[in-house]
């Protein structure tokens, strides 16, 4: 198996990602397509077989529709064969006001996850990126008016606990087929991006080694590839 998580390529992604966000605003698809290429291109070198087809949201390609239980929707990575989907991913990059928002983040996952995963057994992994000082901006009249930061918002073991709580729920639909929690830090002056290690932030030292072991990238791409062996067995 191929390297799947190549650090330099992931802040590169990330910096493109903030540069999108600063000329289009948060509302617009821009802001993540950088980071769903390099999503996409992790997952090409496990799902490298000519008979996989990949669609995302970037400058070449597109997002797929796909069947949810009740209706049709855009997906933000999904991994096809025979013009099937066989594999989905969602992206959460929060960039900004993310106390108020917190509650909603976690429950549009699961309902979107159960909406997904009851449809046909389809697997559906999710990727969450925090910042671990987050902005909140004041409300702007326009998007031409220079943002105004109120406060800064830390990211506390409180606000990761929930999705420790999720992974090791029993296996329901709303529970993600795999999750994947970055952590990172932005030096607002600079631009510099690094990643954050979880005891950096977190007080409980067992916390910690659960979202190590558990939500970090090694853990979410051997979940993928053993899918994907899975898959070929059969």
């Amino acid at each position: 198996m191929q390297k799947l998580f190549d650090q330099d390529f992931f802040i590169d992604s990330i910096k493109k990602s903030l540069e999108n966000y600063e000329k289009f605003w948060p509302r617009s698809t821009e802001k993540l397509k950088p980071i769903h290429e390099f999503i996409a291109i992790s997952l090409k070198n496990i799902w490298w077989n000519h008979i996989y087809e990949y669609f995302y949201n970037s400058t070449w390609n597109k997002e797929l529709k796909v069947d949810w239980k009740y209706y049709q929707k855009d997906i933000d990575i999904t991994v096809t064969k025979n013009k099937e989907p066989i594999f989905c991913v969602w992206v959460k990059f929060i960039t900004s006001n993310y106390k108020q928002n917190a509650n909603n983040y976690f429950e549009w996952m699961m309902w979107e996850t159960a909406n997904i995963q009851a449809h046909n057994n389809l697997p559906y992994a999710q990727i969450i990126i925090f910042r671990d000082e987050t902005p909140y901006y004041i409300k702007s009249k326009s998007y031409n008016e220079v943002r105004e930061i109120w406060k800064i918002e830390k990211i506390s073991q409180k606000d990761l606990q929930k999705y420790i709580n999720l992974e090791f729920d029993v296996n329901q639909a709303h529970k993600p087929f795999a999750i994947w929690i970055i952590m990172i830090h932005i030096n607002e002056k600079t631009w510099d991006i690094e990643i954050v290690d979880f005891d950096k932030i977190i007080d409980n030292p067992k916390l910690s080694i659960l979202l190590k072991n558990n939500l970090s990238f090694e853990e979410f791409f051997k979940r993928v590839y053993n899918y994907k062996l899975f898959l070929d067995s059969k």
